[in-house]
């Protein structure tokens, strides 16, 4: 596991149950505001999950993106957790979005 894939699933332990966050959010949270994508790819090899929620986070636009174990099952987490999801898109997507800042 790299230095980077350790920040990402530190700091995604912060983002509590029924909020999401961007990729690009994620990004900012370990200083990296670029790195969007690379999140992305430490979520994809997150060894560490459920309890590092890589469920949690989503697309900025409130898309879901993706997940491992395929979009049923982040769909289900998420729902589990109070997060309403419709046609693959977070609903009131603003309001569950953790901040940052």
């Amino acid at each position: 596991m790299t230095s980077f894939q350790s920040q990402c699933y530190e700091a995604l332990k912060q983002v509590p149950s029924g909020k999401v966050i961007s990729y690009s959010g994620l990004a900012e949270m370990v200083g990296r505001p670029q790195a969007h994508r690379a999140v992305g790819n430490a979520m994809n090899k997150n060894p560490f999950a459920p309890e590092v929620p890589c469920h949690r986070v989503v697309k900025s636009n409130g898309d879901l993106g993706g997940f491992g174990g395929g979009s049923r099952l982040k769909i289900k987490r998420l729902q589990e957790e109070g997060v309403k999801v419709s046609n693959n898109k977070i609903v009131n997507f603003q309001s569950v979005l953790f901040k940052t800042s």
